[in-house]
């Protein structure tokens, strides 16, 4: 080979490495560009992300049958002992009250004649006040306590406004003022239905008493002695019981506040009673029937309902 053909030979090789080179580097800037503007980007994800969401990962999401909210349950109403109590009468008379307690007292209680529109206030029969039936002939009578938490009864007739005289309790239903878990019988004993659980609510017709317990169980009793098991409805705030059925209050999807639902079927509402459940304090739901109609008390709300219970209107 010539000299010529040499030196040509060797320019063009170093020309060639050098463009190898060239394009080395040409491409591991690129890569590295592009894994910059990845890492960027990721981390403008995450920063963007709300805190505490939930990074993807292989472990399945639960599904809605397994989510708390799903089952109506994330309400914010927490499921205690009431501490009101609203009597239906009539579709123009009820009674409403506020329990109370025996060591700080604070009893109320008032009474409507227009369907609600306005409330009377009258003399509360006790410190703490646990159940008040109202008779067919207008008198009523009230099982409560003073401070010393010892179960009392008072009566009072029709248009007199001052209660009588405090004495025995005779065989008579109502939650124990002194013990969450216990009620009094028509035996005149007592009994714990719930077991550990806390009664939340105590519903007497004239032949049966129905307690709903705080984990949602439901059991009825003629004399106190046994208890019958019924559905169990958790969630549910209230309960009152009539010859034909067993009515829950309680939260539910789909409705706009509370739901009224029968017992034997508890996913199914008869009624929404639109109510705003932030304004409504734990233990402060309350319902009662008498014939056609119907009472719900929730908070400082009072609604009505007729026949079917399906339509609810706010009274007042």
């Amino acid at each position: 080979m010539s000299r010529v053909g040499g030196r040509l030979g060797l320019a063009a090789l170093t020309a060639f490495l050098a463009a190898d080179v060239a394009l080395v580097g040409l491409a591991l800037r690129s890569t590295a560009g592009a894994s910059d503007a990845g890492g960027k980007a990721a981390a403008a994800a995450a920063s963007a992300a709300p805190t505490g969401a939930a990074t993807p990962s292989s472990t399945s999401a639960p599904s809605a049958t397994e989510s708390p909210a799903a089952e109506g349950a994330g309400s914010g109403l927490d499921v205690v002992p009431l501490t009101v109590g609203i009597v239906a009468v009539d579709a123009e008379h009820a009674w409403r009250f506020e329990t109370g307690s025996c060591s700080k007292g604070g009893s109320t209680l008032a009474i409507t004649d227009d369907g609600g529109s306005t409330w009377q206030p009258r003399a509360a029969p006790f410190d703490a006040t646990m159940r008040i039936r109202v008779r067919d002939n207008g008198g009523a009578f009230a099982i409560g306590s003073d401070e010393e938490c010892s179960a009392r009864f008072r009566q009072t007739e029709q248009g007199v406004p001052a209660w009588g005289a405090e004495s025995r309790v005779p065989d008579a239903w109502y939650r124990d003022p002194k013990n969450t878990a216990a009620v009094g019988t028509a035996e005149g004993s007592r009994a714990e239905p719930c077991g550990e659980a806390t009664v939340v609510d105590l519903s007497i017709t004239d032949t049966s008493a129905t307690a709903l317990c705080s984990d949602g169980r439901v059991l009825s009793s003629d004399t106190g002695a046994t208890w019958t098991p019924g559905e169990t409805a958790p969630g549910s705030v209230a309960v009152a019981a009539t010859d034909q059925q067993t009515l829950l209050v309680r939260p539910m999807d789909g409705c706009a506040g509370l739901a009224v639902v029968d017992a034997r079927a508890g996913d199914t509402a008869l009624g929404c009673a639109e109510v705003d459940l932030a304004g409504v304090e734990p233990g402060r739901v309350a319902l009662s029937v008498r014939g056609d109609h119907a009472w719900l008390l929730a908070g400082d709300t009072v609604l009505r309902s007729s026949g079917d219970l399906s339509e609810w209107a706010a009274v007042g």
